[in-house]
């Protein structure tokens, strides 16, 4: 009996050994400590999402959290495999520990094949005989540091015949508040939403020349901005250095980076308001995306005291993207009055008061990749006088893009009709092929 009891007892062992434990439930599997980034996670801190457009809210700082929520504008991750997916350029961002750096590269070669006989670069016309030039060489750096301090340092290696290098930009901001930034440097006057709009982000090839006729552009001083309730409402406003302008007036200001402080004397301020009030409309005019509908209203000013002129303007604009259209509309305002003792020879003598309107509208035929667009300028440079300065600018052209704007086509072809005085051979045919990043 003995001897069954302990074969019994055996076979009982051996079939519980054998038996699944399905009654009792599997231990939880232990979260990793928040504090610790796995490999993953550092490979994906070094395509975080490049900075906006000059004037948005930099990236908060990163939180040591189980489940970090995205960036309120980071682009989505890309599917495996498909790193040039839409919003790549956004998140092309490399991580050294509480800083942030991005790219900055634009390369534009334009070709002429066909350049009126009496086209001039003095009065604004993209070309003077048929070519290639070498429109705009850019490269530089922008960054953050822990979402508290951003900046951006570029130079512009395509600024005249020779190819001299010089800063196009040089800037730093800190944030003052939670949506206000104060920042200094060589940065873009707040005046004119195309002024403001990057270089490589229009729709057409140029700017208007009526823009680059009146805008300052990049100017050094100190300058504060704030962005609400995700641009709901922006404003902006700078003291700088006084602008100095040519006596030409398609010539346009010049751009005064005050390498040896500021020479002429004089100061200037401006200053901006804003409302995009369904949404941002993002970084093009173009509405690229084909979103939903958006709409930016924009009024600016400035007001330069300097030594040879005093100069003042304002301008005013509208935005509209729908569905892949997009409509534009600004009227630009500047005057000029000569200094009784300037301290820089100029030619003027009295008074000149200036006046632009500007429409371009455009349609995405294919989101992302094709697109089409007209633009009609009417610029008057002396209200007080009627010549061939006088300008109808008729502009059509079309753009075709690639790898989300990395590379873009642009063909285009601008009339100027001089509304007075002596009617001139002024046409361009140009095409440009641009690599922006």
């Amino acid at each position: 009996m003995r001897h069954l009891a302990r074969v019994a007892g055996g076979a009982a062992v051996l079939l519980a050994a054998a038996t699944p434990r399905a009654q009792e439930p599997e231990p939880a599997a232990e979260e990793p400590a928040a504090a610790v980034a796995s490999p993953g996670d550092a490979q994906a801190g070094g395509v975080e999402a490049a900075a906006e457009p000059e004037g948005a809210a930099a990236p908060a700082a990163r939180a040591s959290a189980p489940a970090r929520e995205p960036r309120p504008r980071e682009a989505p991750a890309p599917a495996s495999g498909d790193l040039l997916a839409p919003g790549f350029r956004e998140r092309v961002r490399v991580a050294l520990g509480p800083l942030e750096i991005a790219p900055i590269a634009l390369l534009a070669l334009q070709t002429a094949p066909y350049v009126g006989d009496d086209a001039l670069s003095q009065a604004g016309d993209s070309a003077e005989q048929p070519g290639f030039r070498l429109r705009r060489v850019r490269a530089g750096l922008r960054g953050d540091v822990a979402g508290l301090v951003r900046f951006a340092i570029s130079t512009e290696l395509a600024g005249d015949d020779e190819g001299t290098a010089r800063i196009h930009e040089a800037w730093a901001g800190v944030t003052a508040a939670r949506a206000l930034e104060v920042i200094a440097g060589a940065r873009t006057v707040p005046f004119s939403r195309s002024a403001m709009t990057g270089a490589g982000d229009g729709a057409l090839a140029e700017r208007p020349l009526a823009v680059r006729a009146i805008a300052p552009f990049t100017q050094v001083g100190i300058q504060a901005e704030g962005h609400f309730q995700d641009r709901a409402f922006s404003c902006h406003a700078g003291v700088y250095n006084a602008f100095q302008r040519s006596d030409q007036f398609y010539a346009g200001p010049s751009e005064s980076l005050a390498p040896l402080g500021n020479r002429f004397e004089g100061i200037a301020v401006a200053g901006r308001v804003a409302t995009e009030p369904r949404g941002p409309l993002g970084r093009t005019l173009q509405d690229v995306a084909r979103s939903p509908f958006r709409l930016g209203v924009g009024a600016d000013g400035f007001f330069s005291d300097g030594g040879a002129r005093t100069l003042y303007g304002a301008s005013a604009d509208v935005l509209v993207h729908a569905a892949g259209l997009h409509a534009l509309g600004e009227v630009l305002w500047t005057g000029a009055s000569p200094k009784a003792v300037p301290t820089q020879p100029i030619a003027q003598i009295t008074s000149v008061s200036s006046l632009a309107l500007v429409f371009e509208a455009g349609y995405m035929l294919i989101a992302r990749k094709l697109g089409v667009s007209g633009r009609v300028e009417w610029i008057d440079p002396n209200l007080d006088i009627d010549d061939e300065g006088d300008n109808l600018v008729l502009t059509g052209g079309a753009s075709y893009h690639a790898y989300d704007d990395l590379v873009k086509a642009q063909l285009e072809y601008t009339h100027r009709e001089e509304l007075g005085g002596l009617s001139l051979s002024n046409d361009v045919l140009l095409l440009q092929l641009q690599l922006s990043l």
